[in-house]
């Protein structure tokens, strides 16, 4: 069997084109989506991020507003900023990018970005309407997942039967909220991680397994299921390049779709957040 290898980069670009055509409806409303970012000091991993959100913003016809704080600034001045800017009607969405200080306390940051601005949905609340089912938006790179699911065409319960899901991963950002995405679509759900007893065996059972481990070559061809969907959500650098989790060319020859590293999951996610700053857009000016 040889994979459909999953193109994200197409998947990306049918959104973008979607979200553009949004704007353009906004724009004779006289509105237009605006996103904010917060970058404190000059971690260059987080300078690299904001210019690729400036980027992106532009590619949309959104608006973007820069905020850079000096190393040295203090946990109120960030929060000053971000009372600012949860009150400016201009901005839609608020990324406080990381990592900040060590004597900036990251919870308390993501606490006073407002829930309905709150792009990354760092913010308690908002996993806890995750965890409901009843968001606004969800977190961009579980939320990647899912589109890559839907635009496949690949449904989380046909029939009224769930497929196994097996997600390799147990973090805040990724595993436990594509769990609960997963799981308000009425599909299977096992989580396992590096305490786990027996990954390879979960991972036998998944009709859809999504690993954000860190780890190169973790998933071997021998823990696939034949005809499995394998989303790798997972981009680690070695030898300068960008790899994944999989043993992608032994992965492919037993899974039916196969997202790659780079080209898959990670496309999607950029533009999930664009996608995310527009729900908040519209919400927050009373359209539909």
């Amino acid at each position: 069997m040889a994979a459909q290898i999953i193109d994200g980069k197409a998947i990306a670009e049918q959104v973008r084109e979607e979200i553009k055509a949004e704007v353009a409806k906004l724009a004779a409303g006289g509105v237009t989506p605006g996103v904010a970012t917060i970058l404190v000091g000059e971690d260059g991993g987080a300078q690299f991020y904001r210019g690729q959100i400036e980027k992106n913003t532009a590619t949309v016809g959104f608006n973007y507003y820069n905020h850079t704080l000096p190393a040295g600034a203090g946990e109120a001045e960030i929060l000053e900023l971000i009372a600012m800017l949860n009150a400016d009607a201009k901005v839609h969405g608020i990324l406080a990018l990381m990592p900040m200080d060590a004597a900036i306390e990251q919870n308390a940051v993501f606490n006073a970005i407002a829930p309905e601005k709150d792009l990354d949905c760092v913010n308690p609340a908002n996993i806890g309407h995750v965890l409901l089912g009843d968001q606004l938006f969800a977190p961009a790179t579980p939320s990647a997942c899912i589109e890559i699911l839907d635009r496949e065409g690949i449904e989380l319960c046909p029939g009224g039967k769930g497929l196994n899901v097996t997600i390799v991963n147990h973090s805040n950002i990724v595993g436990k909220p594509v769990a609960l995405l997963c799981l308000n679509r009425n599909a299977s759900v096992h989580v396992v991680h590096v305490f786990s007893k027996d990954v390879p065996a979960a991972c036998r059972e998944a009709d859809v397994l999504i690993c954000a481990a860190p780890v190169q070559n973790l998933i071997k061809a021998d823990m696939v299921k034949p005809g499995a969907v394998v989303i790798d959500v997972t981009t680690i650098r070695v030898d300068g390049k960008q790899v994944g989790s999989l043993e992608f060319d032994a992965v492919c020859g037993v899974a039916g779709h196969v997202t790659p590293v780079p080209g898959g999951v990670g496309p999607v996610t950029n533009v999930i957040l664009l996608k995310n700053a527009l729900v908040a857009c519209k919400a927050l000016a009373g359209m539909s």
